[in-house]
């Protein structure tokens, strides 16, 4: 992604757990889903179908896609993909784990309310979602600014947190487009994102690898995009994330501009005991390199079963 990544550094903020209130309502709009082709480059990887329904939030129905069987590991996208970017991994690692793929407010097969398409709303709404499915402390992985919703998660909520996979993200500010008021009036948020998907992978990467990602814009809106970014460009938790003690596992592209491995490193140094994982990708290792990420990935899931066994 060429783009401009800004990391402010400011004195700490004071931070706000989320309130409790009832489980949502469920409503089961099932349906199957097939891998997309953007996941298909390596028959090792598992072609089990995940399951769409919709569960109620606030009277929000957000869309999630279900796999597997085992503890639950929820996947959170970022800010011009959709759950649709993870169904090979969801049922990659069961009978221990069961994957769980969110649609975010306004992206994808959830409801475009009028606002709350902020990193805030959005980490709220995935506990209320944990809530829903009566989950008590999952495993969180995160891409991107989904990696960024779950730091806030994490340090606003520590107790609803097993462990945590923060994937091409940054503890501060990141800055993917220099106009972001102009992203619908006059310019085309279609055309804007599409141009930061392509530019987050590398030069001469074949579109067949991200053609399905940008098959999935016309999912969500100018709203909704203008306001992610937004919230994305005043992002900090520099500084703080020494408060989250829970086994963590960082993932970087080498040949990503934006999250750097710089930056990775940064996270990586202030999280006791997290560990780094470094591909030979741009931004998105899951479609450039499937099959490592289904084993690096794995491999902390294996671990921490081990963990528990001493």
């Amino acid at each position: 992604m060429r783009r401009f990544v800004a990391m402010a550094v400011f004195a700490a903020l004071g931070l706000n757990g989320c309130s409790s209130s009832p489980d949502p309502v469920r409503q089961d709009r099932s349906q199957t889903v097939r891998p997309n082709a953007a996941h298909t480059a390596s028959s090792s990887l598992t072609t089990e179908q995940a399951r769409r329904r919709q569960i109620n939030i606030d009277g929000v129905n957000v869309s999630i896609l279900e796999a597997g069987t085992g503890d639950p590991v929820i996947f959170v996208h970022g800010v011009v993909t959709t759950s649709n970017i993870f169904p090979k991994y969801l049922n990659a690692y069961s009978p221990d784990y069961r994957g769980i793929a969110v649609d975010l407010r306004g992206y994808g097969d959830s409801d475009k309310p009028e606002a709350g398409f902020t990193i805030d709303q959005f980490s709220k709404d995935l506990i209320k979602l944990a809530d829903a499915l009566h989950l008590d402390k999952p495993i969180w992985v995160g891409v991107s600014m989904g990696g960024m919703i779950l730091q806030r998660l994490a340090l606003d909520n520590p107790s609803r947190v097993r462990a945590l996979v923060l994937v091409s993200t940054t503890d501060g500010a990141m800055v993917l487009d220099k106009d972001i008021p102009s992203i619908g009036t006059p310019r085309d948020y279609r055309e804007v994102s599409k141009n930061m998907i392509v530019e987050s992978f590398p030069h001469g990467t074949d579109p067949s690898i991200y053609r399905p990602l940008l098959n999935r814009i016309p999912t969500w809106n100018a709203t909704v995009i203008r306001q992610a970014l937004t919230s994305m460009s005043q992002f900090n938790t520099h500084g703080q994330l020494s408060r989250i003690t829970v086994p963590t596992l960082i993932m970087v592209g080498a040949k990503d501009d934006v999250a750097t491995p710089a930056i990775a490193k940064g996270i990586q140094d202030q999280i006791h005991g997290a560990q780094l994982v470094q591909f030979d990708t741009g931004h998105f290792m899951m479609a450039e390199d499937p099959d490592r990420f289904r084993t690096v990935l794995g491999d902390f899931l294996k671990s921490l079963n081990r963990n528990l066994s001493f």
